[in-house]
Protein backbone atom coordinates (compact mmCIF):
# COMPACT_ATOMS: atom_id res chain seq x y z
CA UNK A 1 0.00 0.00 0.00
CA UNK A 2 1.12 3.52 -0.71
CA UNK A 3 0.68 6.17 1.94
CA UNK A 4 -2.22 8.52 1.50
CA UNK A 5 -1.13 11.62 -0.32
CA UNK A 6 -1.35 14.88 1.53
CA UNK A 7 -3.85 17.05 -0.15
CA UNK A 8 -3.74 20.79 -0.24
CA UNK A 9 -6.61 22.53 1.41
CA UNK A 10 -7.76 25.62 -0.42
CA UNK A 11 -8.05 28.61 1.84
CA UNK A 12 -10.32 31.57 1.31
CA UNK A 13 -8.57 33.67 3.94
CA UNK A 14 -8.16 37.25 2.85
CA UNK A 15 -5.96 39.71 4.63
CA UNK A 16 -7.69 42.92 5.53
CA UNK A 17 -5.66 46.11 5.76
CA UNK A 18 -6.55 47.90 8.96
CA UNK A 19 -7.08 51.59 8.43
CA UNK A 20 -5.44 53.49 11.29
CA UNK A 21 -6.61 57.05 11.97
CA UNK A 22 -6.45 58.76 15.35
CA UNK A 23 -6.16 62.43 16.19
CA UNK A 24 -5.40 64.27 19.43
CA UNK A 25 -4.89 67.98 20.16
CA UNK A 26 -2.35 69.01 22.79
CA UNK A 27 -1.98 70.88 25.05
CA UNK A 28 -5.65 71.32 25.77
CA UNK A 29 -6.53 73.83 27.09
CA UNK A 30 -3.82 75.93 25.44
CA UNK A 31 -2.52 79.45 26.06
CA UNK A 32 -0.62 80.25 22.85
CA UNK A 33 -0.96 77.42 20.31
CA UNK A 34 -1.64 73.71 20.03
CA UNK A 35 -0.38 70.83 17.92
CA UNK A 36 -2.09 67.79 16.47
CA UNK A 37 -0.92 64.25 17.09
CA UNK A 38 -2.30 62.26 14.14
CA UNK A 39 -1.64 58.54 13.85
CA UNK A 40 -2.31 57.23 10.36
CA UNK A 41 -1.00 54.59 8.00
CA UNK A 42 -1.86 56.68 4.93
CA UNK A 43 0.38 59.19 3.15
CA UNK A 44 -2.59 61.24 1.89
CA UNK A 45 -2.83 64.91 2.83
CA UNK A 46 -4.68 65.81 6.02
CA UNK A 47 -7.28 68.56 6.05
CA UNK A 48 -7.63 70.60 9.25
CA UNK A 49 -10.64 72.88 9.66
CA UNK A 50 -11.18 74.95 12.79
CA UNK A 51 -14.56 76.44 13.69
CA UNK A 52 -15.48 78.75 16.54
CA UNK A 53 -18.53 77.97 18.67
CA UNK A 54 -20.91 79.95 16.47
CA UNK A 55 -19.86 77.84 13.47
CA UNK A 56 -17.60 80.35 11.73
CA UNK A 57 -14.68 78.80 9.87
CA UNK A 58 -11.52 80.17 11.50
CA UNK A 59 -8.87 78.15 9.64
CA UNK A 60 -8.77 75.63 6.77
CA UNK A 61 -5.44 73.98 5.91
CA UNK A 62 -4.20 71.02 3.89
CA UNK A 63 -1.08 69.48 5.42
CA UNK A 64 1.15 66.66 4.22
CA UNK A 65 0.88 63.67 6.53
CA UNK A 66 4.64 63.80 7.12
CA UNK A 67 4.47 67.48 8.22
CA UNK A 68 1.57 67.25 10.70
CA UNK A 69 3.85 66.85 13.75
CA UNK A 70 5.42 70.28 13.17
CA UNK A 71 2.15 72.10 12.44
CA UNK A 72 0.92 74.60 15.06
CA UNK A 73 -2.51 76.20 15.29
CA UNK A 74 -4.17 78.80 17.47
CA UNK A 75 -1.67 81.66 17.67
CA UNK A 76 -4.12 84.24 16.35
CA UNK A 77 -7.28 82.82 17.95
CA UNK A 78 -9.04 84.83 20.65
CA UNK A 79 -9.87 83.04 23.92
CA UNK A 80 -12.71 80.58 23.48
CA UNK A 81 -13.78 77.07 22.52
CA UNK A 82 -13.09 75.67 19.06
CA UNK A 83 -14.06 72.55 17.11
CA UNK A 84 -11.18 71.11 15.10
CA UNK A 85 -12.14 68.72 12.29
CA UNK A 86 -9.25 66.55 11.11
CA UNK A 87 -9.91 64.60 7.88
CA UNK A 88 -7.89 62.25 5.73
CA UNK A 89 -9.55 60.43 2.85
CA UNK A 90 -12.74 58.90 4.32
CA UNK A 91 -11.63 59.32 7.96
CA UNK A 92 -12.75 62.24 10.11
CA UNK A 93 -12.21 63.13 13.77
CA UNK A 94 -13.69 66.11 15.59
CA UNK A 95 -11.76 67.55 18.52
CA UNK A 96 -12.74 70.33 20.90
CA UNK A 97 -10.01 72.66 22.13
CA UNK A 98 -10.07 75.58 24.55
CA UNK A 99 -7.91 78.67 24.39
CA UNK A 100 -7.43 80.42 27.72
Amino acid sequence: KTPMQARAIASDVQLEVVNVFEALAYPNPFAENFKLDVKTNSEASIQVRVYDMIGKLVEDKMINASDIQNFELGNQYPSGVYNVIVSQESNTKTLRVIKR
